[in-house]
């Protein structure tokens, strides 16, 4: 069973996602840094060098690739359960929603590297915009929400865990 770790931006989910592989025996997958690997190019020049209609489509194509697996925790990019075709392909996963308050998310931004603006405004100012318009789908996909505003790495694993054996998967 596949652990799939989605969320908005700077919410956690690739520090998060090493670690619970580790705590569960399962191989880790960021799926932003396979692409970046396959294209041999950080994702900002990806997209400003071919679009986001690329960008999205060569996450698709990881997607599929790393749903196969079967025993792994995946971390996705923020935008990439937008698309129904890859919340279809990761279907017999677990889906755990990690997200944050504003403030918190604003700050881990400023120590983050710089990424690709969604909306052509700066991303501080846009993730109030990407949150009105992603949490409700989000909700709506998650399995387990867990909030990171104020919990350690070692916590929201534990949480995560504990709601996945309630559930009595794994």
């Amino acid at each position: 069973m596949n652990i799939v770790l989605f969320g908005l931006r700077c919410v956690g989910k690739t520090t998060v996602g090493i670690n619970l592989a580790d705590l569960t025996n399962k191989v880790f997958f960021d799926t932003d840094s396979i692409l970046e690997k396959r294209e041999s190019k950080r994702i900002p020049e990806i997209i400003s060098e071919k679009g986001w209609d690329y960008f999205r489509i060569k996450e698709k194509e990881v997607i599929k690739d790393v749903s196969k697996e079967g025993n792994a925790v995946i971390s996705l990019g923020g935008g990439a359960l937008m698309d129904e075709e890859n919340v279809n392909c990761l279907k017999e996963s677990i889906f755990v929603l990690l997200k944050a308050d504003l403030s918190t998310m604003k700050a881990r931004m400023k120590n983050d590297l710089p990424r690709p603006s969604l909306t052509n405004k700066n991303p501080e100012s846009e993730i109030e915009e990407i949150m009105e318009k992603r949490m409700p789908v989000y909700e709506k996909i998650a399995n387990i929400i867990i909030d990171t505003t104020d919990l350690s790495i070692n916590e929201i694993c534990d949480k995560i865990m504990s709601e996945i054996e309630e559930r009595g998967v794994a």
